[in-house]
């Protein structure tokens, strides 16, 4: 996998000049994200279509990088407390309504009649792509909905290490699976072993970093 933001030689002594001013809050962080059938990524008409990208591949959502269909090899170097999120009806323009919903708030919980939550589950991570290469790069990844199941079986392999969640390696790949709705695609992960010695410090310190400054992973 080549990084699309790999920094030549030449410029890598210089450091971000010129981005001090900038906060968590000013800047989007790239997401890995998993195409589906009604993404507009693969919608050639939409102004979001991303070339090559089809249905099943992993992509960047900022840069556009399409990882194809995997196995993506991935560090975590944060996780975050699982949060609820509360969005508007698309007939009522979308967005987020409330960012921080409790996960024993009701609006977490089905109806009497078996209305869906007002809220949304989400788990959230940054993720180091390709750790330890020349093109390793920092991307965020939010599980929701049909990945909660995926991110609960995450969880479940960084639990068995027994060591900080920066150390471990995994791999992402895409699924097909069936439900009531129709046919999606899901996520799989599994172990890949664990970082270099050489990059055990590097990523504590990125993992302090973003334990302490949280980043903000969905739109507003």
């Amino acid at each position: 996998m080549t990084s699309l933001t790999t920094v030549p030689t030449y410029l890598d002594t210089t450091g971000p000049l010129g981005t001090e001013h900038l906060t968590p809050d000013d800047v989007q962080m790239p997401r890995l994200s998993l195409a589906q059938a009604m993404s507009d990524q693969v919608n050639k008409t939409h102004a979001d279509y991303i070339d090559g990208v089809g249905v099943g591949d992993f992509f960047n959502s900022v840069s556009g990088q399409n990882y194809g269909a995997g196995p993506v090899r991935f560090s975590i170097l944060c996780s975050y407390p699982p949060r609820g999120i509360e969005f508007a009806p698309m007939e009522q323009g979308g967005g987020v309504v409330d960012r921080d919903v409790p996960l024993t708030d009701p609006r977490m919980l089905f109806g009497a009649n078996g209305e869906p939550p007002q809220a949304t589950r989400f788990y959230d991570y940054v993720l180091q792509l390709d750790p330890g290469t020349p093109e390793e790069e920092m991307i965020g990844m939010s599980l929701a909905r049909s990945g909660v199941r995926a991110a609960k079986s995450l969880n479940g392999l960084v639990r068995m290490r027994g060591t900080a969640i920066f150390t471990g390696i995994y791999t992402a790949e895409s699924i097909s699976k069936t439900s009531q709705q129709g046919t999606y695609m899901s996520w799989r992960f599994r172990n890949a072993g664990f970082i270099a010695e050489d990059s055990v410090q590097k990523y504590a310190d990125l993992y302090a970093g973003l334990k302490a400054v949280p980043v903000t992973l969905v739109d507003a």
